[in-house]
């Protein structure tokens, strides 16, 4: 349900043309797992990101720089704590996806996962400090848990029972 959601709202948020600035902030991720990985695939608005890091379209094509920023600042705004242990995101892959206005990062994140464990915790703050209008949305599938959960300011952190 939730993904039907997430698809209906970003179909809703594509059909809008470039000429309108967006009135409509969000970032999506999907947690879930694959081959004994906990899986965070995060996807947001390419323009949104450079906007807030103040990267210029064109500074893009000199090089990894601007990614390798990109992928610092969501490493810094999107954490994880099993069982209350910080666990350290490892980068599986990084591609920008569609074009122009509706162009979006799209980065997935994994650690090794312990089917013994009771608990995640998950904090949210990406474009927070840059986007009051930001809204997060994690669609949370693992071991049979099926959740999805909003961040919005003030509330960037939520803990999951599996």
């Amino acid at each position: 349900m939730a993904y039907k959601f997430c698809v209906c709202f970003l179909f809703f948020l594509f059909l809008k043309t470039s000429a309108y600035p967006h009135t409509v902030y969000v970032s999506v991720c999907e947690v879930y797992i694959v081959e004994g990985k906990m899986i965070f695939s995060i996807r947001v608005f390419k323009n949104d990101v450079f906007d807030a890091l103040k990267i210029k379209k064109e500074s893009f094509e000199s090089g990894k720089q601007e990614e390798d920023r990109v992928i610092n600042y969501l490493k810094n705004s999107f954490s994880v704590k099993l069982d209350e242990k910080n666990k350290t995101l490892s980068l599986d892959q990084f591609r920008y996806e569609g074009d122009g206005y509706t162009e979006t990062i799209n980065v997935k994140f994994s650690f090794i996962f312990n089917t013994k464990t009771k608990g995640v915790y998950i904090k949210n703050n990406i474009l927070f400090d840059f986007i009051d209008e930001q809204m997060n949305v994690v669609s949370f599938n693992v071991n049979n848990t099926k959740k999805t959960l909003t961040f919005k300011k003030p509330i960037t952190e939520r803990w999951i029972k599996i």
